[in-house]
């Protein structure tokens, strides 16, 4: 009997835990910053060639996400593109389109996210 409330209350906190990440803004984003961010949408490189939309290029886009010291917060894939796509939306795009996303050391991070990619408004063919 204990052994199988032990393994039931360690499977509730890890759903508990999974929970609470994917209900949580990225480090660092505000409320009004995620919806900006949730608003750019990716598309595949081939969805530019569509005929019912068009596509203007408003230029490169990146986003990073910085662990600096021990004590900070993981640097995360995530975050690196939360903020690409908020990069995007400050520039009044509405589509990214995503050319790759490494992790290094650089940048005076311990662990390091970039992401980049590029950023178009799509607009309907009228």
């Amino acid at each position: 009997m204990y052994k199988k409330t032990a393994m039931t209350c360690v499977a509730l906190g890890f759903i508990v835990l999974g929970l609470q990440g994917c209900a949580t803004a990225p480090q660092g984003m505000t409320a009004e910053q995620l919806a900006r961010a949730s608003e750019v949408e990716f598309v595949r490189p081939y969805e530019l060639s569509r005929t019912d939309v068009e596509f203007i290029s408003v230029g490169p886009v990146q986003g990073q996400s910085c662990a600096s010291h021990l004590l900070a917060d993981n640097a995360s894939q995530e975050q690196a593109l939360m903020e690409m796509k908020l990069a995007a939306a400050e520039r009044q795009a509405n589509r990214v389109v995503l050319k790759q996303c490494r992790q290094d050391d650089n940048a005076g991070c311990s662990k390091r996210w970039l992401c980049e990619g590029d950023a178009y408004q799509a607009q309907p063919l009228q």
